[in-house]
């Protein structure tokens, strides 16, 4: 059987290349790239990139480091880059051959991720990554809300393919579109840091840390209530609780851009400077160690598709304190006897308190050897698992066109 191919479609107005700052997008694409590239190579799928971002964008030049990526196309079929394994199925006499470059498109398996109502219907692989809008209306303007729904609705009830991140977001889509005719899979991303690479440099003296901290890995989006966790801190604080807090992300939320400057009025305002820091966004090696090193991760988001934030803990084998929300239980669960979670009611500032002031006098700094080798291990099994399951999807999609 040969490899089916997947068409990765980075142009608008599908998506903008850098996801419109949207960072767990691009680390989304990034990891299903990589982990179906880390499958043997008689099994993994053939990769090609559509982009309008041209060579210059970060993310593309990224993806074709994978190894199962073989092409970047411009949206018209001009190839940008073509790695060996494919140019004599594209080229004549060393020159772009737009027939056989058509043929070889014509094959595409999956088109993936389709954030919009667009492409071949038999082939785009639509992805809802999560239902927030019906679950935190004020964080969006009626706008959005009102595109959200009708763009949800022709997904899931005109094409053939749905792709969701949990089986929290099947729950979802099951009670706000219950009349839902779209094939639905679930596929769940794994980590992309690992822990067996190469040790680097402890990042405490580089961001001038103390031995312990506490680490909060997020965008500074609303949603993902950074005000609750710096309302407990200064909880923490009055208790005579001096615990640090690192926060690593862009501080910028488009939805609400002032957000960003409203958080850190409350840190000055409640004098947190030296118990909140910012550390802005951080290399790939640095949040890697800034994992590997914290005392505990902190992930008090009041909503997540499927949360990078507690894939990365897992494969760190850290504890976290999190949000009790139904995908971080799901998440949770994905781990087995893996790592430590304590979970808290969203928003609720006391709460989170009360579970760092319970476990900070027995957290103790990383990393951690033993943890970091059985979470090692059981990361590279979800990896593998979730390649297959990918490669599955890519499989039932061209059975049911061809049936």
């Amino acid at each position: 059987m040969s490899a089916p191919i997947l068409a990765l479609p980075l142009f608008l107005p599908n998506v903008e290349v850098d996801f419109r700052g949207w960072m767990g997008g691009g680390l989304y694409v990034r990891n299903l790239a990589r982990v179906l590239s880390e499958l043997p190579a008689p099994e993994r799928p053939r990769i090609v990139i559509i982009t309008d971002g041209g060579l210059d964008a970060a993310l593309p030049r990224a993806l074709f480091n994978e190894a199962a990526v073989e092409a970047i196309f411009e949206p018209t079929g001009k190839p940008l880059a073509v790695k060996p394994s494919l140019a004599p199925e594209i080229l004549t006499a060393g020159a772009p051959d737009p027939a056989r470059i058509a043929a070889f498109l014509d094959r595409t398996a999956c088109i993936f991720p389709v954030l919009r109502s667009m492409f071949d219907p038999n082939k785009a692989l639509h992805w809802i990554p999560d239902f927030q809008h019906k679950h935190l209306p004020e964080m969006f303007d009626a706008a959005e809300i009102a595109n959200r729904d009708t763009e949800f609705r022709i997904m899931t009830h005109s094409r053939p393919f749905v792709l969701l991140s949990s089986e929290a977001g099947r729950a979802d889509m099951q009670r706000f579109y219950p009349t839902a005719t779209a094939k639905t899979y679930i596929w769940h991303f794994t980590s992309s840091i690992d822990v067996a690479a190469a040790a680097a440099a402890d990042p405490r003296p580089h961001f001038n840390l103390p031995e312990r901290y506490l680490f909060a890995p997020n965008q500074f989006w609303k949603h993902k209530d950074h005000r609750t966790l710096f309302r407990a801190m200064a909880a923490l604080r009055a208790r005579g609780i001096g615990a640090t807090l690192a926060c690593t992300g862009r501080a910028v939320d488009a939805r609400h851009p002032g957000y960003g400057d409203e958080l850190q009025r409350f840190v000055t305002d409640n004098g947190l400077q030296d118990s909140v820091r910012f550390l802005g966004v951080v290399s790939d090696v640095h949040l890697r160690e800034l994992f590997r090193h914290a005392a505990a991760v902190v992930q008090p988001s009041l909503f997540e598709g499927w949360s990078t934030v507690v894939e990365d803990t897992k494969a760190t084998g850290r504890p976290i304190i999190l949000t009790d929300l139904p995908v971080h239980r799901e998440q949770a669960a994905d781990a087995g006897s893996l790592g430590s979670f304590t979970f808290y009611p969203p928003g609720d500032a006391a709460a989170l308190a009360d579970r760092i002031a319970a476990a900070w006098p027995m957290l103790t700094t990383g990393p951690d050897e033993a943890a970091e080798r059985a979470a090692a291990h059981s990361r590279r099994a979800r990896a593998d698992a979730s390649a297959r399951n990918f490669l599955a999807i890519m499989r039932d999609m061209q059975a049911s066109a061809a049936g």
